[in-house]
This record gives C-alpha cells, structure tokens and sequence, in this order.
C-alpha cells in the first residue's frame, strides 16, 4: 500500500498564532497590533514557504515586500453595516477597521475587521 505523507502546515498552533494575532488587533485597534499582526502572519507564512493559507472567514497573503502580509475576507457584505454587530462602518466613532486594501481598476476590494472579532469584505468605488 502506498504511504502517504501529511505535512504540519501550518501545524495548529501555528494557526492559532495567526488567528490570535488578528483578534489581538480587533480587540486592541492601536497601530503597533496592526504592525504586529501583519508581521506575525508574514512570520508563520515564511515559515512554511507558502505565500497564501485560508482560514473561514479570511485568507492572509504574503506580500511582495519582505516581512509584510495582507488579509483578504471571503464574505462580501453590501450595506454599510458589522455583519456580526451591526456597527456602521464608515462613522468616525466606529469600531471597524481596515485591514486590507486590494486595489482594482474601477473598485477596490476592502477588507474590515469588527471589534466584535468578524472579518468581512465589500467592494468601494474607486474616485
């Protein structure tokens, strides 16, 4: 019988890192968890040699620049609302923030992040 090999990649708790690194941003919302966040991800990323691993609600990249990642969510929301809380995401007070921008040609793909701890897309216009 053939045997096959089942590589620990990334290993559980490698996955969690990521995800802990991701809700740590949430909750907190400073600049310097942001920083950590992305350069944590790029960390375990470089780690095993890959460049792109899925997670439910969310893909993180590798980006071109060294020690850099990106999140891309896989729901797309349409209103203006937290999916998860129903925090207005544009208002100045709010507690939703980007985590990723994907620019387009005619739109952009963004990425937000809800204290709440949902991660969600929408498609913006770009002017």
């Amino acid at each position: 019988m053939p045997v096959s090999n089942v590589l620990a990649f990334p290993s559980i708790e490698d996955q969690h890192v990521i995800r802990t690194a991701v809700d740590t941003f949430l909750s907190t919302q400073t600049g310097r968890t942001r920083e950590i966040m992305l350069k944590t991800i790029r960390a375990v990323l470089d780690r095993y040699r890959i460049t792109k691993f899925s997670f439910a609600e969310y893909c993180v990249y590798a980006t071109k620049e060294p020690r850099w990642s990106f999140i891309k969510a896989k729901n797309v929301i349409y209103g203006t609302n937290c999916p998860g809380c129903g925090e207005h995401i544009y208002s100045f007070r709010s507690v939703v923030r980007i985590l990723s921008i994907e620019e387009c040609h005619r739109r952009h793909y963004v990425t937000y992040g809800c204290r709440c701890g949902r991660v969600f897309g929408k498609w913006e216009h770009a002017y």
